[in-house]
């Protein structure tokens, strides 16, 4: 199968109890439960699932200050929150808002014959619109999972996912996700 699940930015620093920059609170336990399901379904069906993180460096001033050192490499905010289902050490680090912005994902994603992208995770606005709009561009087909995503507020959400519909990303749920007519148009 060409297609992979990439799993955004789960990290304490964003929906555990001492996040620093968290998420809005109704939004988590949903996403956390459809992200889960998620995964499950993909690990069943062999479909890889990728794990990414934030891991800014201390010298990357601007980003701790936007993120309130949330995930500084290295720091426990930083790290892949618990609740999150784990079935395998695929885990890619990342420091800008595209998860492709990491050569070494990108030599994964080509190794595997990977075409589509399907994006979960955090923060619509930030990084989960960033890896899509990128994956475009470098001629992966995008899938965000709209009930599989948490934003700072519902409007930021809604805004975001608009957005990226309007430049070419499909939007779908996970009801929609491992029904045969949509993987087949995954790939």
């Amino acid at each position: 199968m060409d297609t992979a699940i990439l799993v955004l930015d789960i990290q304490k620093g964003f929906i555990g109890e001492k996040a620093r920059m968290p998420a809005a609170a109704h939004q988590i336990e949903p996403m956390l439960e459809n992200v889960n399901r998620i995964v499950e379904k993909a690990d069943h069906k062999k479909i890889p699932v990728v794990y990414i993180g934030n891991e800014y460096e201390p010298k990357q001033f601007m980003a701790n200050f936007l993120t309130k050192k949330s995930a500084l490499k290295g720091s426990e905010g930083a790290e892949l929150d618990e609740r999150l289902l784990m079935v395998n050490d695929c885990y890619f680090s990342k420091n800008k808002s595209s998860a492709l912005s990491n050569p070494e994902l990108v030599s994964y994603l080509t190794a595997n014959r990977i075409k589509h992208l399907v994006i979960v995770g955090l923060f619509a606005e930030a990084c989960v619109a960033a890896t899509a709009l990128d994956s475009i561009r470098r001629q992966f087909s995008a899938a965000v999972v709209k009930d599989a995503i948490a934003s700072m507020s519902d409007a930021r959400k809604e805004k975001s996912l608009e957005y990226m519909h309007s430049k070419g990303v499909a939007i779908v749920d996970s009801s929609q996700l491992f029904k045969n007519t949509f993987t087949e148009n995954l790939g």
